[in-house]
Formats: structure tokens, C-alpha cells, sequence
């Protein structure tokens, strides 16, 4: 065994498989301290940045203990041990304790809140001194491993090469198994502990090597630091070359992931797939790089070569990539489709970054032939890449990306490559270099100018397929973000705000019933309020909703985006109106969750418009600790009601969501807006009753608003209700909560859509509903008896509205059952296809045109139906009918002709009609309540 250990070769492949164990780990810790940072000091971009630069610095601060220190006195596996072990324990200890931290540090937040300067100064010093020592250590690793004796008869690139490579190979490993499996199944903090087992194993190994060694260190010798000559040159080109390369790198894997955010959904798994692929890149780059370091690596082209690849690879990817060839369909974003990521992300970043892993070795096999020792070397050159690797991400976030786009910001870091391959060209080679230098910049800025204009429209060919057209596109620090806008008769209808490629959020009349309940629910409860947070601004209908409110005296919103805000200004339409000009609203661009830790602020009602659960980030606005900081944000009866999207989930997911809500609110009930949008509501204290002569109800405005999204008498809002917190108990019962130590309890994987629907209509269905809502407590406390009794019918149409959307619909045994058994409009219109908006649209274009479109008759022949105007429905549908005749016309014009006993027309008119199931069914109908006789 000893006689192994001295063979150089089997050394080697002992310690990449030290450093393949230790980037397992480092990968682990690292992933962990960001998400836990991000509870503590915010999620949004500049959260992301500071503690993105603190881990970096740490990083830096072990690279520069590395490059001026020699040791002497130690072994060098001696220390790397004691450094893993320190990153175990500190990581471990960090884990453990972030989550904490800002229940700590509170008070202090609240203290310094409205001094943002202090405040953000504060935020950077608190992460850098956490990250500090593990990050520290992690930096001197690498290069403390390479002063070991016993690879002094070893070449320092292909020693490098391998160790380089085998500790990113680990860190694909890393990236993979937490997200896929380790969190999942052990949670944040027994993933640390498996994170800090790696290390600790990695370090037993590193400490039988050295024990079964006969290699000795150097004697001792007086001075125990050693620094550099004072008359020796440091080798600032290759040293810039570090920086550089460090710098675009990174840049390019922003630019990278926030291209590919068009393609792929914005999820945590699809973030691990494209990190992973980075990684690879690099890893088996540094492998190669090792391989021919003996052959290649001084050669005096090499490097200018390798720069130049890189810049021209870099192109290549971007221009033959193949995402505009996709064929589009809505499967294509499920978010747990691995094959599909990993391809794209391949196809985009794969050979930039394996020629990235080999030029980091070669660079430090040149800067080895000036430095003394090959820890110095390695601690310096890294040095400089990881200043550049933590200044890279902040110019592609903050001035690339926002200033002029992913494309451009592409085309910028492939010139970079190119021109730094004159600062490694001998002065007798500039020529050759400059020209093909000056070819590749000519060819990107040449390139497809409107090449990225593909890829938006790629994005958008969902919904422009609907109808739907751009508005404006901006491409943030954040997300890149496009307003769509679909017309009506040549009038804007309604917006949808596209996220990279991902819907975030609409104003089609569904998406305004739930969102403006988000706002009128609680109002309901509690008329008095006052104070009102909305966390989430999305297209502003829950912040209009709050605006229409004449008790709300201070209206907060809360939003990550700036340009989310600043979209307001560009959308139109009928009755809009942009609630950031109301004097009482003030907007704050801040992380939702951060803002609840650190505002001393308290309010009446806190509502949220938040992100779908399942895109990256948003499960932190999900979970158990999430809703205690609601909770305690409100004021002694304050209500909080959020957004529960149940067809998005599985089943298991809906229940631990919503057993992470009534863990956080005793006081917790569900109400059902469209269907299977669901809203979680809680007070923080006792509910007050409902009065339907009172608060929501006695403001015009918000009538006319509540009746034009489907809540026409007060009734129907006490119908809106699925379950109460006893019932709450009973569904959770054997379920644990979504908590942030186990964030994958709310996996990426796609709906069951069946499941989801069985689910729901054990609640929506109206037998199952009206017991639920006969029995239940809170219904007592809230609704007056009188209002009880006359919501019941309300629970019918609701179950035939849901039927209607999940099944295949029989429309005209929904609208037979609308006219007999209510006096509802919304419901009528839905049956037919139409709104309350278009149907005002339609109604101004008939006043303002003489002939107008054939359209206009019917949406003119919908709201007559709607406000049980027989005759005047049957008018306007003859006009329709005449001037673009259609099937459902003459069904729609047979059904109305026997209601109005007029038989002889309904026979006439069926006598022409296409023969189908649906006709079929109603003849028999007409023919046994009204003696219509079908056609032969």
C-alpha cells in the first residue's frame, strides 16, 4: 500500500477523488446557503448579487492567503484536512442557523427600515461575515493540496488539469442529486449534514495518505511566510487573462440563463439541469486540459487560440441554436421534463465552457514558470478569476442584460474573448491575431441583428396564436418581461404579462374574478380597514380592487420588479385605470418575504398576488414560516387571504400548502374564485359577520366591479366557500406542512390534472358543498341565517360552471338551468362564450357604427339573454345569423323560438341545421317539453 501511495499517478487519482468529494460538497453547501440567505436577506436580484459577491469574497480571501504563503512547518494534506473539517462544521453550523437569523436580527431590521442605504450596508456586512471563513477555506484548498510533496515529480498542468476537473465533475454532482434527491428526502438540514459527511470523508482519506506517506515537507526554516521577491515580475497578462476569463464566464452564464428562461420553465429543477451542463462544460474541459498539458498548453498560440474558439464558439452556439425550430405546444414547459433542458442547455453553453474549463489550467500552467511554488501559483491565478467570476454576474445583471439585451450582451463578451487574445499574442504574431480578431467582431456585428427577435416571438407564439400581440418588452435585471395585449372589436380586451416565457399573470375576466377577491373577501370581513399590503403587483386588478375601497386610508405594494411597475403606464382598456396613481398607494421594490421581516409596519388587511408556487423562488412565499410573518404583520383581527392555484399542484402539495397556512392562522378558511383558483384566508383573532348592508355593498363602484366578475348579490360571495379550519384539519390530517427546511415538499413535477379535479369536486360539487357549508362553525359565526338560506341555490350553478370546464359541455342544458334557476348574467355570458368587457365593447361598437361586424349581434344577443330579454336576444341573434350564419346560431335560435312558444319557426330553422349529438339532445328536450317536432 505504501509503495501505491508513492507512485505519483495513483497520488493523483487519490486526491481528484479527495477533490471530486470535496466539489460535492462545496456544491451542496453553497446551494444551501443561497437559498437560506435568501429567506433572511431577500430574493430579489440585488439580494442575489450581495450574497453572490460575499461567498465570492471568501472565496478570493483563501486564493490570496494561498498565493503569498508557503507552508513549512505542516503537511499540506495535514491542512486541507483541517480546512474540510472547518468547512463541514461552519457549514453545518450556517444551515442551522440562518433560519433563525431573521427572527434575530428583526428588531434591528424594523430599527434602520426607511434608511436603505444603512439598511443594504448592513445586509452586505452581516452575509459577508457568515460566508466569510467557511468560503475562506473552500478557496484554499485546491491550492494547499498542490503543494504536497509528493507530487513534486509530477507536471503542475496535468496535475492541475485533473484536479481542476475532477472538483467541477463533483460539482455537477452536487447540483444534481440535492435538487433531485437529497433536499427532497432529508431536507436543508440533513442535507448539510450529508454535505459536511463528504467533507469529513474527504478528509479521512486526505489523512491516511498523508500518515501512509514517506514524503517529508521541507525543514523548517526561519521565515514561516514566504513572499514574493521584491524584484519579481508578476506576469499581469496571464493574470488579466484570469480576471477576464473569470469575469466573462460568468456574465455569459447570466446571459446564458436568462436566454434560456424563454425556452425552459423558470423552475429550480431546469436552474440545477443548466448550472449542472455549465459545470460539465468546465469539468471535463479541465480533465482535456490536463490530458494534453505536456503538448499544448505552452505552445505559444495556445492560448490565443483557446480565447479566439471561445469567442467564436460562443457565437456559433447562440446563432445555430435551436430553439426557434421548436415546435410550440403548452406540454413543452412542464417543469420536470430533464431531457428537454439538458439538450437546449447543452446545445447553448456546452462548448463555451468546456474550452473555459481547459484555459483555466493552461493560464496557470504559464503563470507556474514565474511563480516560486505551485500553491502561490494556483492561489494567485485563482485570485484574479474569482475577482472576475464575482464582478461578471453584477455587469451582465445590472448593464449588460438592462442596457442592451441578451443579444448584444452575447456579442460583447465573444468580442472580450477575442480581443484578449491580442494581450497573449507575441508582438511578431499581432498581425495574423488582429485580423482574426477584427473578423470575428465583424461577424457579430454582422450577425442576424433581429435573430433575438426570433427567440421573443418564440415565446410569445402561445398566445399570439390566441390572438394576442405585443405590447412592449423589457428586458430587466431580473426577467425578461412582454406585455401582450388581445383586442375586441379593435379595442384592448385584456393583458397578459409574459416572464420569460412563463404567464405570470392576465386580465381575462377568470384571472380578474379571483384576483379582485383577493382584495374583497377580506374587505367583506372587515369593512373598517384602514391599512392594506399587497405583496405582488402582477397586472394591478387585486391593487385596483383595494383603490375602490373609500375606508383604506394607506395602500402598500410590494414587487422584486421595478419594471413590473413600470408597465402600469402601458396597458388600456375599458374602465382601466392605473391604481399607482392613487394618492394613498406606495410602492416598494423588495423581496415580499423581507419586507414582512424587516417593515415595522402593521396592517388591517395583507393580501398576496404571488408568482405560481412551483416557478423558481416562490415556494419561500408558500410555506409555514412564510405565513407566521403575515400573521404577525396584522393587527388584532387583520385578515390575510393568498392565492392557492390548486390545478397547478398535486394533490399532496395542495394539502401541505394549506396545512402550512393553518399552522400559521388557527383562523383559516378557503374560498373558491374560478373553480380551482383557490384563496386561503386567515384573521389573525375572531371573524365578524358578514352584513349585505354594509361595507363592500353599499359603494356603488365596487358593486358594478363585484357584479361584472360574477359576484351579483351578496349571496353568492357567502357561496364562494369550500372549507373551514375544522375541515382544514381533517384533509392535512397525516400530511406535513411546506416548511423552508423542506421547500421540495412542493416538488416540479406536472399536475395531476385528474386527481386535482376529483379533489375539487369533493368540495365544488353542490351536494358536497351546501353540507359543508351547512355544518360549518365559521359560516355560523360569519353569514346571518337569512343569508345562509338564500346562498343555497348559488351552489348548483357553481357546480355546473365547474362541470362546464372540465367536461365536455352541454351548453344548453347549463343555460336552461341558468334562466330557470337564477337570475344571473355572468353565468349566461360564460355559457356563451362572452363577458361582462366585450360585451361593453360590443355595445359601444353598435352605437358608434352603422353596420357593424357580425359579432357585435352576437355578443348584443348574449346580453339580452343574460338579462332574460327573450325577444331582444332572438333579434339580435336573426341578424347574426343572417349575416355570418353558423350552427350554434340555429340550435341557439330553435331553443329561444319553443321558449317563446313560438314552435313553427324552431321547427323551420331545424329543419336546416347540421344533424349532431348536441342537436340530437335538444329536440328530444324541445320535443318533450314543448311538442317541437325534430326534423326527419
Amino acid at each position: 500500500m505504501l509503495r501505491q501511495l508513492e507512485c505519483v499517478p495513483v497520488r493523483v487519482a487519490i486526491i481528484s477523488v479527495i477533490l471530486f468529494l470535496s466539489g460535492i460538497s462545496a456544491l451542496l453547501f453553497e446551494t444551501l446557503w443561497l437559498r437560506l440567505s435568501g429567506l433572511v436577506f431577500g430574493n430579489s436580484v440585488w439580494s442575489a448579487a450581495l450574497i453572490l459577491s460575499s461567498f465570492m469574497a471568501g472565496l478570493a480571501l483563501g486564493n490570496a492567503i494561498a498565493s503569498r504563503s508557503k507552508l513549512q512547518r505542516w503537511q499540506p494534506l495535514h491542512i486541507y484536512a483541517a480546512l474540510e473539517i472547518a468547512v463541514a462544521l461552519l457549514g453545518c453550523i450556517i444551515v442551522f442557523a440562518l433560519p433563525h437569523l431573521g427572527s434575530w436580527l428583526r428588531p434591528l431590521f424594523q430599527a434602520l427600515w426607511g434608511h436603505d442605504t444603512v439598511l443594504n450596508a448592513l445586509r452586505l456586512i452581516i452575509s459577508f461575515v457568515i460566508l466569510l471563513i467557511p468560503t475562506t477555506a473552500m478557496g484554499l484548498t485546491l491550492p494547499v493540496l498542490l503543494d504536497d510533496p509528493g507530487l513534486r515529480r509530477y507536471d503542475f498542468g496535468r496535475a492541475l488539469g485533473f484536479f481542476y476537473g475532477f472538483n467541477t465533475l463533483g460539482a455537477v454532482v452536487g447540483a444534481l442529486i440535492g435538487e433531485v434527491f437529497l433536499i427532497k428526502a432529508f431536507g436543508l438540514l440533513g442535507t448539510s449534514l450529508l454535505a459536511g459527511a463528504l467533507n469529513c470523508t474527504a478528509a479521512a482519506i486526505a489523512l491516511i495518505v498523508a500518515a501512509r506517506s514517506r514524503t517529508k515537507v521541507d525543514p523548517p526554516v526561519q521565515d514561516r511566510h514566504l513572499h514574493l521577491a521584491e524584484n519579481s515580475k508578476w506576469p499581469w497578462r496571464l493574470l488579466l487573462i484570469s480576471f477576464a476569463s473569470g469575469a466573462l464566464l460568468l456574465c455569459l452564464e447570466v446571459v446564458w440563463f436568462r436566454f434560456l428562461r424563454l425556452y425552459i420553465a423558470s423552475s429550480s429543477t431546469a436552474f440545477a439541469v443548466m448550472l449542472a451542463v455549465v459545470l460539465a462544460g468546465i469539468g471535463s474541459g479541465g480533465l482535456v486540459s490536463g490530458a494534453m498539458s505536456r503538448r499544448f498548453a505552452r505552445h505559444k498560440y495556445f492560448l490565443a487560440s483557446l480565447l479566439l474558439a471561445i469567442a467564436i464558439t460562443t457565437l456559433l452556439c447562440y446563432f445555430l441554436f435551436p430553439g426557434p425550430a421548436l415546435q410550440r405546444k403548452a406540454e413543452a414547459f412542464y417543469l420536470d421534463r430533464w431531457s428537454e433542458i439538458t439538450l437546449l442547455s447543452l446545445a447553448l453553453m456546452f462548448g463555451p465552457a468546456f474550452l473555459s474549463g481547459v484555459m483555466f489550467p493552461a493560464v496557470t500552467a504559464r503563470v507556474q514558470d514565474v511563480m516560486p511554488g505551485w500553491m502561490n501559483t494556483v492561489g494567485l491565478t485563482t485570485l484574479f478569476n474569482t475577482i472576475g467570476a464575482a464582478i461578471g454576474p453584477v455587469v451582465g445583471s445590472f448593464i449588460l442584460l438592462p442596457f442592451f439585451g441578451f443579444q448584444w450582451a452575447l456579442i460583447f463578451c465573444a468580442a472580450a474573448y477575442a480581443l484578449l487574445a491580442i494581450a497573449v499574442t507575441e508582438r511578431a504574431s499581432w498581425r495574423l491575431t488582429l485580423g482574426i480578431v477584427a473578423a470575428v467582431i465583424a461577424v457579430a456585428v454582422v450577425s442576424p441583428r433581429r435573430l433575438n427577435e426570433e427567440h421573443f416571438a418564440n415565446a410569445r407564439r402561445l398566445f399570439e396564436q390566441d390572438g394576442e400581440h405585443l405590447v412592449k418588452r423589457i428586458e430587466g435585471t431580473a426577467d425578461t418581461l412582454q406585455l401582450m395585449r388581445a383586442d375586441f372589436l379593435g379595442e384592448p380586451y385584456y393583458h397578459r404579462l409574459l416572464t420569460n416565457a412563463f404567464s405570470m399573470s392576465a386580465t381575462t375576466p377568470a384571472s380578474h374574478r379571483y384576483m379582485r377577491l383577493f382584495a374583497y373577501l377580506p374587505l367583506a370581513l372587515r369593512p373598517e380597514a384602514e391599512d392594506a399590503l399587497l405583496i405582488c403587483y402582477g397586472l394591478g386588478a387585486t391593487a385596483d380592487a383595494l383603490t375602490r375601497s373609500p375606508t383604506l386610508r394607506k395602500i402598500d405594494i410590494v414587487d422584486i420588479s421595478r419594471e413590473v411597475f413600470a408597465l402600469a403606464d402601458d396597458q388600456s382598456g375599458f374602465d382601466y385605470r392605473n391604481p399607482l396613481h392613487d394618492q394613498r398607494v406606495k410602492t416598494f421594490v423588495q423581496d415580499g418575504r423581507f419586507f414582512l421581516q424587516a417593515s415595522p409596519r402593521q396592517y388591517d388587511i395583507i393580501t398576496g398576488e404571488p408568482p405560481p408556487p412551483k416557478v423558481i423562488g416562490a415556494v419561500n412565499l408558500y410555506t409555514a414560516e412564510f405565513f407566521s410573518l403575515m400573521r404577525d404583520r396584522l393587527k388584532d383581527g387583520g385578515i390575510a387571504s393568498f392565492w392557492l392555484p390548486i390545478y397547478q399542484m398535486r394533490v399532496d402539495e395542495v394539502k401541505a400548502i394549506l396545512a402550512a397556512f393553518h399552522s400559521a392562522f388557527p383562523n383559516a378558511s378557503v374560498w373558491a374564485g374560478p373553480d380551482e383558483e383557490w384563496i386561503m384566508v386567515g384573521v389573525n383573532g375572531a371573524t365578524r359577520t358578514l352584513d349585505a348592508n354594509d361595507g363592500l355593498w353599499r359603494e356603488e363602484n365596487i358593486r358594478q366591479d363585484l357584479a361584472r366578475i360574477g359576484i351579483e348579490v351578496p349571496e353568492q360571495l357567502a357561496a364562494l366557500f369550500v372549507m373551514d379550519s375544522a375541515e382544514m384539519d381533517r384533509v392535512t390530517s397525516g400530511i406535513a406542512p411546506l416548511t423552508d427546511f423542506f421547500p421540495k415538499r412542493l416538488t416540479d413535477e406536472a399536475s395531476d390534472t385528474n386527481a386535482i379535479h376529483d379533489f375539487a369536486l369533493t368540495y365544488l360539487r353542490a351536494p358536497a358543498a351546501t353540507r359543508q357549508f351547512e355544518s360549518s362553525s365559521l359560516i355560523d359565526k360569519v353569514v346571518p341565517p337569512s343569508m345562509r338560506k338564500a346562498a343555497a341555490p348559488f351552489f348548483a350553478v357553481r357546480d355546473e360552471r365547474f362541470l362546464s370546464r372540465i367536461r365536455e359541455p352541454n351548453p344548453f342544458a347549463a343555460l336552461d338551468l341558468y334562466l330557470q334557476r337564477s337570475r344571473l348574467r355572468v353565468p349566461v355570458l360564460e355559457i356563451l362564450h362572452t363577458d361582462e368587457f366585450r360585451v361593453a365593447i360590443a355595445e359601444r361598437t353598435a352605437q358608434k357604427e352603422a353596420s357593424p361586424a357580425p359579432e357585435v349581434f352576437w355578443e348584443l344577443a348574449a346580453s339580452a339573454l343574460a338579462r332574460r330579454d327573450i325577444p331582444g336576444a332572438i333579434q339580435q341573434l336573426e341578424r347574426k345569423h343572417a349575416a355570418q350564419p353558423e350552427p350554434i346560431d340555429a340550435l341557439l335560435l330553435t331553443y329561444l323560438y319553443c321558449v317563446s312558444d313560438k314552435i313553427d319557426k324552431a321547427e323551420a330553422i331545424a329543419a336546416g341545421s347540421e344533424k349532431t349529438k348536441l342537436a340530437d339532445w335538444l329536440w328530444r328536450k324541445l320535443q318533450a317539453e314543448y311538442g317541437f317536432r325534430p326534423p326527419p
